[in-house]
């Protein structure tokens, strides 16, 4: 018994391609904000603030995604283990999601508040890691000279990443008409 194809309305069609668009410009955003922060020294980490741009315009599995490559782009330039800020990263992203689907509204106040929780939590989680756990050389001025530095450089860079990422999200995610809202509601 064969299956017939399913007929895709001109409506889906169109709201299917504007969903890649949005998510194509959204991971190419990501990608552009790891450049910067390759060069060493004290740099924002500007991946920080677009994986919770991502995360909170896009669906659960896309935003686990922005957090793993946030992460691992994280990892490389700061020179810490593989994989450690990735799994910080997913936990952040995921949370973020599911309060915006949940409980709250896409706007730069709780974007900005959000990316500045992230940014410090991962700080406190460093500094904890290095300098009262492992007990590494330097300690005393890693906070003063590394992190905080960092994290006020990063919430600085989270106003221009905004700033980047919000026309497109704008001119990707018009209003649907009646007609698309009902083709999207539409099971067969």
């Amino acid at each position: 018994m064969k299956h017939k194809a399913r007929n895709r309305t001109r409506a889906e069609i169109r709201v299917s391609r504007r969903n890649f668009f949005r998510k194509l410009i959204s991971l190419l955003l990501l990608l552009l904000c790891i450049a910067p922060m390759l060069g060493g020294n004290v740099q924002p980490l500007w991946v920080i603030p677009a994986a919770v741009c991502i995360a909170i315009c896009e669906d659960f599995y896309f935003s686990m995604l922005a957090g793993v490559i946030a992460g691992l782009s994280i990892d490389i330039a700061c020179g810490n283990v593989l994989g450690a800020n990735a799994i910080y990263m997913v936990l952040f992203c995921t949370s973020v999601t599911l309060l915006f689907t949940q409980l709250l509204r896409p706007g730069f106040f709780h974007f900005f508040w959000l990316t500045a929780l992230c940014t410090f939590l991962r700080a406190g989680l460093t500094y904890l890691l290095t300098a009262v756990i492992f007990r590494v050389d330097g300690r005393e001025m890693l906070w003063q000279r590394v992190l905080l530095p960092s994290c006020l450089l990063t919430l600085a860079a989270a106003v221009i990443v905004y700033l980047l990422y919000l026309p497109c999200m704008k001119l990707l995610t018009k209003k649907f008409r009646s007609m698309d809202a009902a083709a999207i509601r539409r099971d067969w």
